[in-house]
């Protein structure tokens, strides 16, 4: 459930396109958790938002306008994963 489990998940992502092409349709925290544990990743929502949150705050002014209310729907995946895929 730790961030050492968030990043070995990323890293079988980086690797496996069958899974980086799944976590372009993931549209929430909750659908990563299972999306992970399907692939033997146990992932806490804590650490997923953490991690969330930790892009969104990377990101410029101009890219969460362009994000605007969808930043935790529609484009999650993109938020998310950012340039770890």
């Amino acid at each position: 459930m730790s961030q050492a489990n968030l990043d070995r998940f990323l890293q079988e992502a980086r690797t496996n396109t069958s899974l980086s092409d799944r976590m372009k349709e993931v549209r929430s925290h909750d659908e990563l958790i299972k999306l992970a544990a399907e692939h033997g990743h146990e992932l806490s929502k804590p650490t997923v938002m953490r991690h969330h949150f930790h892009r969104l705050a990377g990101m410029s002014d101009n890219e969460l306008e362009d994000l605007g209310h969808d930043v935790f729907d529609r484009n999650f995946s993109d938020v998310f994963i950012g340039s770890f895929i």
